[in-house]
C-alpha cells in the first residue's frame, strides 16, 4: 500500500495534502502577476477545442532563414559580406535562396515542403512598434504574456485558463468537454521547459489546482509515482477495520486529491507507453525523407537537439486531447547570435525545421482520416522568439538585436480563421532601413505590407478558444490602451521570388 493512502484513510492528512508534492513550488509554475479584465471577455464556445503547442526560441532568432528577399541589398551595406551562395537561387550553381525566399540549408528545404503540403504559413512582419525595445527581458515577457504590462500581466497560458474557468457554465456538460466539467480535464496546461513566464499566475485571482501549469519532460517522467509497500493488503484490511464512513467523509477533499493523483499516474503511464509506440505509417509509395524506407514508418531525425522535445509535445497533444496549451522552449539552444552567427544558426535552423516537418506529418497521419482514433486538425504549433535581429553582419560575423521577426505557424486548419486557406502562404513584405556598414541595419514592413505586433500571436490563441474581443486581454492602460487584434489569417500570401 502507498503510505499516503494509509494516512489519508486514517484521516491524519489535512486538506493541503490533497495535492501531490509536485503541485508545490517545484512542480507548479509560479510567479505573481495580476489578471487581465476577464469579466470584459465576450466568449462564445468554439466548435472545436484547439490545442496549441507554443515553441519559444529564447534569445531572438534571425529572420533570414525564412526571409532572404532583401539579401542582395543587405549585402551591399553590411559590415561583413555574406557568403556568395546566399546571394543566389538554388537553381543557380548551388545557391541558397529557395523559391519563396527561404534559406535552403537553414531549414529552407523543409519549409518549402511544409508550405507546399499546406502545413505551414510564415508571417514575415511580426514587428514591434509599441514600446519598441530590443532588450531580452521586456521582449520575452511581453511575448509570453501577450501584454506590454510585463510586471503585472499573467502568462498567456494562465489567462487562457482563467477565461475558460470564468465561462465554465458555457462549457461544462457539452460535447466540447465530452459531457464533463472543466476540472475533469487532465493535464490541460503543460510546460516542457520547466518554469516559464507563459504560466505566470495571479496570486490574487487563484485558479483551481487542475488548471495550473505543470511541468513534464520529454520522457513523461511520472512525478506522481509512489513506492508500494510489501504489506499493502494487510494495511488496507487494518484501515478498513478502524476507519468508518464518518471519518472518511470528513476528508473528502483529501480523497479527491489522491484520486486525482492516481488518475494522473495512470494517464502519464499511458503517455510513457505511447511515447515508445511506432509513429504513423505514411501512405503511398513516394520517396519521403522522414520515413523508414523499409516500413514507411515516420521517424524524427536522429542527432537532432529538437526532436525529443517536439516529439513529446506532439505525442501529448495527439494522445491527450485535454492538453490545451503546451509550451516548449528551454533546452532548444540559444538564439542570441552576436558572433559567428552563420556557422551556428544554419545547422540549428536546419534541425528545427526538419523536426517540425516530421511533427506536421505526425499530426496529419494520426488523424482519423488516416486510420487514427481522432481528428487532429485542431492542433496548432506556433514558433517565434523574443524579437528578430539586425541584418548587418557585424565585425564578429554576428547579428545584434532587431525588432522584426518571423512567426512560423503549423497545422490547425480545423480551428483557424479561413480554415485551410490560412496555411500554405508567406505573409508580409520587408525592406531594409538604417545606416550602412554599422550595427543599425534592420528590416521593416513595406508601406503596403501586412504587419502585426508580437502580442497579436497571443490574441490569436485567445480567438481560437472563443474570445471574440481578445484586445481586452492584450491591452494595458499606459502603453497599449487599445490592445492588439489577432492575426488576420485571411490576408493573401505574397508571390514567390522565383517561378
Amino acid at each position: 500500500m502507498h503510505r499516503r493512502a494509509f494516512l489519508k484513510s486514517a484521516g491524519v492528512l489535512g486538506v493541503t495534502a490533497a495535492a501531490s508534492p509536485f503541485f508545490a513550488a517545484g512542480g507548479l509554475i509560479r510567479q505573481a502577476r495580476a489578471m487581465p479584465a476577464i469579466e470584459q471577455v465576450n466568449f462564445v464556445p468554439p466548435a472545436v477545442l484547439p490545442q496549441i503547442i507554443h515553441v519559444f526560441l529564447y534569445g531572438g532568432p534571425s529572420e533570414l532563414a525564412g526571409n532572404l528577399s532583401n539579401i542582395a541589398q543587405i549585402n551591399t551595406v553590411s559590415q561583413t559580406a555574406y557568403p556568395d551562395e546566399l546571394l543566389r537561387a538554388v537553381s543557380n550553381d548551388n545557391g541558397q535562396i529557395t523559391r519563396h525566399g527561404f534559406w535552403q540549408d537553414a531549414g529552407g528545404a523543409a519549409m518549402e515542403d511544409m508550405l507546399a503540403a499546406g502545413d505551414m504559413s510564415v508571417y514575415r512582419t511580426i514587428n514591434r512598434r509599441k514600446n519598441n525595445t530590443r532588450a531580452h527581458r521586456p521582449s520575452v515577457f511581453s511575448c509570453q504574456k501577450g501584454s506590454l504590462d510585463i510586471e503585472q500581466a499573467p502568462g498567456v497560458g494562465t489567462t487562457l485558463a482563467a477565461v475558460l474557468n470564468a465561462n465554465r457554465s458555457l462549457l461544462e456538460g457539452t460535447d466540447l468537454l465530452g459531457g464533463r466539467t472543466l476540472l475533469n480535464l487532465v493535464l490541460p496546461f503543460i510546460s516542457f521547459e520547466g518554469t516559464t513566464t507563459a504560466f505566470a499566475p495571479d496570486p490574487d485571482n487563484r485558479l483551481p489546482m487542475q488548471l495550473k501549469g505543470l511541468s513534464l519532460d520529454e520522457r513523461f517522467d511520472n512525478p506522481y509515482t509512489r513506492g508500494d509497500n510489501d504489506h499493502d493488503a494487510e494495511l488496507q484490511a487494518l484501515i478498513n477495520q478502524v476507519v468508518d464512513a464518518t471519518q472518511r467523509s470528513r476528508f473528502d477533499k483529501v480523497a479527491e486529491g489522491f484520486e486525482m493523483r492516481r488518475d494522473m499516474e495512470a494517464l502519464i503511464g499511458n503517455l510513457q507507453s505511447a511515447a515508445d509506440n511506432p509513429l504513423p505509417v505514411v501512405p503511398g509509395n513516394e520517396d519521403d525523407p522522414d520515413i523508414d524506407p523499409a516500413t514507411r514508418t515516420l521517424r524524427y531525425p536522429d542527432n537532432n537537439g529538437f526532436s525529443a522535445r517536439i516529439k513529446a509535445a506532439v505525442t501529448l497533444a495527439i494522445e491527450n486531447p485535454d492538453s490545451l496549451y503546451i509550451t516548449v522552449g528551454g533546452g532548444l539552444g540559444g538564439w542570441d547570435d552576436h558572433n559567428s552567427a552563420i556557422e551556428r544558426y544554419e545547422p540549428r535552423m536546419q534541425q528545427l525545421m526538419q523536426a517540425l516537418r516530421v511533427a506536421t506529418k505526425h499530426i496529419r497521419y494520426s488523424d482519423v482520416a488516416y486510420g487514427g482514433t481522432r481528428r487532429t486538425d485542431n492542433i496548432i504549433i506556433n514558433v517565434h522568439g523574443d524579437f528578430g535581429r539586425n541584418v548587418n553582419l557585424n565585425n564578429s560575423a554576428g547579428w545584434d538585436h532587431g525588432n522584426n521577426q518571423n512567426l512560423y505557424t503549423f497545422g490547425g486548419a480545423g480551428v483557424r480563421q479561413g480554415g485551410r486557406r490560412a496555411l500554405g502562404k508567406v505573409v508580409g513584405k520587408t525592406q531594409i532601413f538604417g545606416s550602412a556598414k554599422e550595427n543599425r541595419l534592420f528590416t521593416e514592413p513595406t508601406d503596403d505590407s501586412y504587419e502585426a505586433e508580437p502580442m497579436s500571436i497571443a490574441a490569436s490563441v485567445y480567438r481560437y478558444f472563443g474570445v471574440r474581443n481578445p484586445q481586452v486581454l492584450t491591452r494595458d492602460d499606459e502603453m497599449n490602451p487599445a490592445g492588439d487584434a489577432p492575426l488576420d489569417e485571411t490576408v493573401p500570401g505574397e508571390a514567390s521570388m522565383f517561378g
